[in-house]
């Protein structure tokens, strides 16, 4: 009875604390990105804790507003989704023995709803600045001089659509990779056993790492939020608490994925019971948002006639990784 209390009370501190520390690393991480870009581009840059740490309380004592949506309620509840959904990936990678969602397709199936939120985001919100304006339409045969055109919600969520059909191929081929010379989708039998020390896994790697900065969406694939918007999409009406969630999400995204590639390449998962894996873990997680920013500074927003050519390439980098692995190269 005692014994199976202990592991329990394991468990539970395991689905809590693990993305505990997740969350309060991850709120640096903005301020770090911004002082690495501000160095490369010879500025001073803000204070570490200014962006992601007291940004994210800041927004907490904001006053909410409820957009001009038909469903509100389901609008604000689409950043809480996502940031539970972030929650129990990065808990499932340190319980792997929960086979429900602790495998490769729990992986796929809880990250595309991540992404997904902003697609039913921007379609539940179709306002500018959450006050309705009708624009007279000048088109010959058109609707109505009234009628609504696509605003700037819609068009995130148009642009969040292509995004996960076509710009996130290279991730979830590369998050396949690991699990292909145990024959098993189990997130348990990559743990404890290297994948990244290989042809097929260095393929994996740069395939991944290319599909981490498109599901990022930051630059140069911040096409969903793009500064040439004013806004950012679908998120532009989040205000208040429901603001601090969704940049908690992101922050936490940054994170979850970096220790998602410890975990399958380098078979680190985080254990709670075993603190140094934790460290390693976290450590190798916190290079991905690094790396990102370094590149971030160099490069500007991309089009889809670049963003399109480059999925292509990390999805044959990815397929070609693939084919290695089976042959066990």
């Amino acid at each position: 009875m005692f014994g199976d209390f202990m592991v329990l009370f394991q468990e539970l501190a395991s689905i809590l604390g693990i993305p505990l520390i997740a969350f309060a690393i991850s709120t640096w991480i903005p301020g770090i990105q911004r002082k690495i870009q501000a160095r490369i581009q010879q500025r001073k840059g803000p204070s570490l804790a200014s962006i992601g740490y007291w940004g994210f309380f800041k927004a907490l004592y904001k006053q909410t507003i409820t957009p001009v949506s038909t469903m509100p309620k389901l609008y604000h509840f689409m950043p809480v989704l996502s940031f539970l959904t972030i929650w129990v990936i990065l808990a499932m990678t340190s319980l792997t023995h929960f086979h429900i969602l602790s495998n490769e397709i729990g992986i796929v199936g809880l990250l595309k709803i991540e992404e997904m939120t902003y697609i039913i985001m921007g379609a539940l919100s179709s306002t500018v600045m959450g006050i309705r304006m009708p624009f007279k339409d000048l088109c010959k045969g058109g609707k109505g001089e009234l009628s609504l055109r696509m605003t700037l919600e819609q068009l995130g969520a148009v642009r969040a659509f292509k995004m996960i059909t076509v710009g996130s191929f290279p991730f979830y081929i590369a998050t396949l990779l690991p699990f292909i010379p145990h024959g098993s989708i189990m997130l348990n039998t990559v743990v404890g056993n290297t994948f990244l020390f290989s042809l097929g896994g260095i393929l994996g790697a740069l395939a991944y790492f290319i599909g981490y900065m498109i599901m990022l969406k930051e630059y140069p694939f911040s096409i969903m939020h793009s500064k040439a918007d004013v806004l950012e999409g679908p998120t532009m009406e989040l205000s208040g608490r429901y603001r601090a969630l969704y940049l908690a999400v992101r922050e936490m995204l940054m994170i979850t994925l970096g220790s998602l590639f410890a975990t399958l390449y380098l078979g680190i998962a985080p254990d709670l019971l075993n603190p140094i894996t934790i460290v390693l873990n976290f450590a190798v997680a916190l290079l991905f948002p690094l790396m990102a920013s370094v590149i971030s500074a160099y490069t500007p927003v991309l089009t889809f006639k670049q963003v399109y050519p480059l999925s292509l390439l990390g999805t044959v980098i990815g397929l070609i990784g693939l084919i290695l692995a089976i042959m066990g190269i």
